[in-house]
């Protein structure tokens, strides 16, 4: 029988050697034939309590125990260290660190319970008409994963198994990201993942301004009820839109940035690296630093 352990060693095998790989053909992370619907997130269902009992606890951050960073050469594991170094020095200097992200009225009036409080706003997302997109979907993309994640992952929109669907990063990029996010040690269970829109744009294209001011408090609200430790930033849109800057991607790469005191990370979304296999390298950079920062973050709680 295969454990769990040999499972997520097959993983991370796989993904260093498609690494290796110089096209976008040879591609391990996608299956032949349509792809398989992902379970019901856990947000979508609110807990159950006695109806004049208390309301539940709110959930304590997750602490299992996440096995070992894979493939840190000394020269990288340097490199992690200065960038871990670095970040918890801007942390500890920065006032919004010290106030935090301020929660959500949903969490204040469920006690902290953040599933409850996801679970009343993604009832009041669902019918958004705030922007013409709603007229084109099939499905409203709230997002979906842990309630307690830690770590939360921002892409631009949805797409169009997404909208068929009904939950985010379920097409051939999901899966990439499925795999990159299990072979840093983390099962998709474990995090949260959501988008900037949460309607699928035409043809995919750019997001427009005005779908992003309509929809991006959505996002703001997530975030507020989450309360993560950390924020990835999945493409320059995403990542522009939550920090509020023009600035590019590789730029935006190059150094953490903060969102309400929560470090934010932005690397390539997994759509450019099945178009662009040089990117693959920088993004194993990208998601490695997010890890050991995550440790870092962690082990302060």
């Amino acid at each position: 029988m295969t454990g769990a352990g040999d499972s997520r060693d097959a993983i991370v095998r796989d993904f260093l050697a498609w690494l290796d790989q110089n096209d976008p053909g040879g591609a391990w992370y996608l299956d032949e034939g349509p792809v398989a619907p992902y379970p019901a997130a856990v947000a979508d269902a609110a807990p159950t309590a006695p109806a004049d009992g208390p309301a539940p606890a709110a959930l304590p951050k997750r602490r299992r125990e996440l096995p070992p960073i894979p493939d840190m050469d000394p020269a990288f594991r340097q490199q992690c260290d200065l960038f871990v170094a670095q970040t918890l020095d801007l942390i500890k200097r920065s006032p919004d660190a010290a106030r935090g992200l301020e929660p959500d009225p949903y969490l204040v009036e469920a006690n902290g319970d953040r599933a409850a409080a996801l679970a009343r706003l993604r009832a009041e997302v669902l019918p958004c008409t705030k922007c013409e997109l709603a007229g084109g979907r099939r499905h409203t993309v709230f997002g979906e994963g842990d309630p307690a994640a830690e770590v939360v992952f921002i892409g631009e929109a949805p797409g169009a198994d997404e909208d068929a669907q009904g939950e985010p990063f379920v097409g051939k990029s999901g899966q990439l990201l499925t795999k990159i996010i299990g072979a840093i040690g983390f099962a998709r269970e474990d995090v949260f993942i959501c988008n900037i829109l949460k309607c699928r744009p035409p043809q995919n294209r750019d997001p427009l301004p005005v779908e992003v001011t309509a929809c991006e408090p959505h996002l703001r609200r997530q975030l507020a009820i989450l309360q993560p430790r950390l924020i990835c930033c999945l493409g320059r849109i995403a990542a522009q839109t939550l920090l509020g800057t023009e600035a590019g991607l590789g730029r935006l790469r190059q150094t953490v940035h903060f969102y309400a005191g929560i470090p934010v990370l932005a690397t390539y979304h997994p759509a450019a690296l099945l178009r662009n296999p040089e990117y693959k390298r920088d993004t194993w950079d990208d998601v490695r630093k997010l890890r050991a920062l995550h440790d870092a973050l962690a082990g302060r709680g």
